[in-house]
């Protein structure tokens, strides 16, 4: 065999495993999983230490591709790797790529530190079709455009349709409806981020959930922490419960922190932000730039907001409370909402599954080691319809190795691509792609299509 990894606690929560087990890697395949030593060319003692499937992040902002010179400019995606993820999805909130096509054909040649799949961002549907004005509903030949694009680009490997609802307010139903069809066709789950949050967030979220329930579609609710994290968790999550009894498939993904982050020139900036989070400006950071680290006054704001609206911010709004709630849910599944300009960002980016497993497992016990990794691995894997999570013979070799002991983000407000501590190595496709911090392969990933028939039961 190419790779033995001897003596780790195996967790593997698709088949039920948590033993002293052995794992042996030929080519990019798990090829055993042994009670006795394994030998192969390279032989790894993971004594002490917890041998997980690769984690799965369904919800970042992925780095750009570079048309003019061939080339990602990666940041994010280094950021990833380092806390043990293998795989990643892009094309959230309705924002990504404005060519996914060609997104995924450059990273299938040129490869990628980690495995990426993208999800068809709704705001490059509209872009296409020249409906340019947020603010205003889509006429009908253009959703019959988007339709048919959306199509296009499932066709061509991204794994659902992602809607920005906040950021597009003039989107109305019927062009959800429509575009959504596409998903219907290729059986696969629409996402988005809701159109509004806070004391509005039930109203919304049943906006959406019309949608998934009228054509019988998968539903997940993106980064529900910033949603409904100021009071409206318990009814939130009874919400999903509710349509979860009534046959829908729902799920939900949250990040591990009581701060969000956007552009200070988004619509969840528009008038009104301030009574509908009960703060003031000083809530906002700035999170990039020459004012990164100082909290907004109102003329600071309104200045960047007005001369810099792609600024990065940080509003620190949420309630903790509500964060241990979603993240304790069996239908929440950890991701990061990754979003990094010129290596500067929230630190969600490079600290959120280091930060469950060091703060809210091993710390706080609000989860079970088993738990967390579930819902890093087998729950988002299902939910793309990839056949990636488990470490199951013949499966993909996407493995991370860490100290349960050890492990801990170290990223913050003010250092956000501070890799964390404890993650001992991570396998990428088979390949040795980080080992004690160090980088070992930049290109060990490629893209990830849609597989309806996968079956990691």
């Amino acid at each position: 065999m190419d790779t033995v990894i001897n003596n780790g606690r195996v967790i593997d929560p698709a088949s039920g495993i948590d033993a002293r087990l052995n794992v042996g890697i030929e080519s990019n395949k798990i090829v055993e999983v042994a009670d006795h030593p394994l030998q192969g060319d390279l032989e790894i003692d993971a004594t002490d230490l917890v041998v997980s499937p690769g984690f799965i992040d369904l919800h970042i902002h992925e780095d750009p591709y570079v048309e003019e010179e061939d080339r990602f400019d990666v940041s994010i995606f280094e950021a990833l790797l380092c806390m043990g993820v293998t795989t990643a999805i892009g094309g959230n909130c309705g924002i990504g790529s404005s060519r996914p096509d060609q997104y995924l054909e450059a990273a299938r040649r040129l490869g990628l530190p980690l495995n990426l799949g993208l999800l068809v961002p709704h705001e490059t549907l509209r872009r296409q079709t020249m409906q340019i004005d947020s603010y205003a509903p889509a006429s009908t030949e253009s959703i019959g455009k988007m339709e048919n694009l959306a199509d296009q680009y499932l066709n061509d490997g991204c794994l659902g349709i992602s809607f920005g609802i906040r950021y597009i307010p003039g989107i109305t139903e019927e062009e959800m409806s429509r575009i959504s069809r596409a998903a219907k066709k290729h059986n696969t789950f629409i996402a988005a981020h809701l159109r509004d949050d806070a004391n509005q967030v039930m109203k919304a979220a049943e906006e959406f959930i019309r949608i998934g329930e009228g054509l019988r579609l998968p539903v997940q609710l993106s980064h529900i922490g910033s949603m409904a994290g100021f009071g409206q968790m318990e009814v939130f999550l009874a919400l999903m419960d509710h349509w979860a009894n009534a046959g829908l498939d729902i799920s939900a993904d949250c990040y591990p922190y009581t701060a969000f982050s956007t552009f200070i020139g988004a619509a969840t900036y528009d008038d009104g932000f301030l009574e509908r989070y009960g703060i003031t400006y000083d809530a906002i950071e700035i999170a990039e730039g020459k004012f990164q680290g100082q909290r907004c006054t109102e003329d600071l704001f309104h200045r960047l907001r007005r001369e810099a609206p792609r600024t990065l911010t940080l509003a620190h709004v949420m309630n903790q409370e509500d964060i241990d709630l979603a993240l304790q849910h069996p239908r929440v599944m950890i991701a990061s909402d990754g979003l990094v300009n010129g290596r500067q960002g929230h630190p969600r980016a490079a600290g959120t599954f280091a930060r469950v497993l060091g703060e809210y497992v091993r710390e706080r016990k609000i989860l079970t080691l088993n738990q967390a990794i579930e819902k890093m691995t087998v729950l988002p894997a299902r939910r793309l319809g990839i056949a990636k999570g488990t470490l199951q013979v013949g499966a993909d070799a996407d493995i991370t190795i860490f100290d349960p002991v050890t492990i801990a983000d170290q990223a913050d407000f003010n250092h956000p691509m501070e890799p964390p501590v404890g993650i001992k190595g991570v396998f990428v496709n088979g390949r040795l792609a980080l080992w004690e911090g160090d980088m070992r392969l930049n290109n060990a990933g490629t893209a990830v299509a849609l597989e309806p028939s996968a079956n990691i039961d």
